[in-house]
């Protein structure tokens, strides 16, 4: 077991452990507190709490380096977070790894450049020790664009606080999460697929332009997948075409239900394979009457879950997209955590492949 301790000056420490607490409640984790002493465990370890006079003390604990970090750097960001405007000064102490390259990170390599369609471009990125990102209960991974022309990329490297420390704006590279569209370990290839936008951000721009040979970051994974269930509901746009895809070819033949992809013409459409019974339907945006609302979440709205089946429904799109089929899942469908998941894969009006939230 890895372990790491800090104790943290703060004018109000048991207001932040309060809010630090609410903040897991919202997420359905749950602190537990015996005086000034409280602790949490989360997915990828746990952290106890202790409240002094103008301190708090904190240790967390896990399995592996990756997890340590991911433990360390939760706490040291809600901290910040919630301590606002005070900013406080946290140095770990113990398996920190402190000066080096986070354990979820990997530099990648441009393998292969394939045009899937028009609007979608496959980039097959190479890399050492693959084996943390084949799963599917988290399907996305942070990929770190370096700017043009800096060579070698500077990478993140983990601070003394356990967030990444400090890079110069013109090297640091900019981070956007995208879906593994497929994976193989013994070559050590994975796929991710990009949509190629006419305003490019940063995602968009960097495949646009990829060459075999350049490279890039990716960390993780991250993201939730799909639960077990009879019966699915899928929906999303071309960037949740990865995710869908890979959803549908893990699901077992004896699984149901329905995937909506809305697309911006049937030249964006591409095959989609699964053994299942879940059927694909393609909604061709080109051909909706003018002035018409989101072509997908009206789609979406027309399909009723089986009350005799479990079922799970899962959404990505459009951050105003993904606002309207969340409330649809909660307050119509009365979905509850674990049975649905919304996400938001980008935003009107902002770089492309910005999140713009998840549920």
């Amino acid at each position: 077991m890895l372990s790491a301790r800090t104790s943290i000056a703060l004018p109000s420490p048991g207001t932040v452990l309060d809010a630090l607490g609410e903040h897991v409640a919202e997420h359905g984790f749950t602190m537990e507190r015996d005086g000034a002493r409280a602790s949490i465990v989360l997915p990828m370890g746990r952290a106890d709490f202790e409240i002094g006079a103008a301190t708090l003390g904190v240790e967390a604990a896990a399995g592996e380096a990756a997890d340590i970090e991911a433990m360390i750097g939760f706490v040291a960001s809600h901290v910040h977070e919630f301590a606002r405007p005070f900013r406080p000064e946290i140095v770990w102490e113990g398996d920190t790894g402190s000066g080096t390259l986070f354990a979820d990170f990997r530099e990648m390599r441009v393998l292969r450049v394939t045009d899937l369609t028009p609007h979608m471009r496959r980039i097959t990125l190479t890399g050492a020790d693959l084996s943390r990102f084949a799963t599917d209960e988290a399907l996305h991974v942070r990929l770190f664009f370096p700017p043009p022309g800096v060579n070698p990329p500077r990478w993140p490297q983990r601070g003394a606080d356990g967030l990444a420390a400090e890079i110069a704006p013109e090297l640091r590279p900019v981070m956007r999460r995208y879906t593994i569209r497929r994976i193989d370990l013994a070559s050590g290839e994975v796929d991710i697929d990009f949509v190629i936008h006419d305003e490019a951000g940063p995602g968009s721009g960097w495949a646009a332009r990829a060459a075999v040979g350049d490279l890039l970051g990716m960390a993780g994974p991250g993201g939730g997948g799909f639960r077990p269930a009879e019966w699915y509901l899928l929906a999303g746009d071309e960037t949740a075409l990865p995710a869908i895809a890979r959803i549908l070819e893990a699901l077992p033949a004896e699984a149901e239900g329905v995937a909506l992809v809305s697309v911006a013409d049937p030249g964006e459409a591409i095959p989609l394979d699964t053994a299942s019974r879940v059927e694909v339907r393609y909604l061709d945006r080109s051909a909706a009457a003018p002035g018409a609302k989101c072509l997908l979440a009206e789609a979406v709205r027309a399909i009723v879950p089986p009350q005799d089946r479990a079922s799970y429904v899962w959404a990505g799109c459009e951050y105003d997209d993904f606002r309207d089929i969340r409330a649809h899942f909660k307050t119509t469908l009365k979905r509850k955590r674990g049975d649905h998941l919304a996400v938001s894969y980008w935003r009107r009006g902002r770089a492309e492949d910005e999140r713009g939230g998840e549920d």
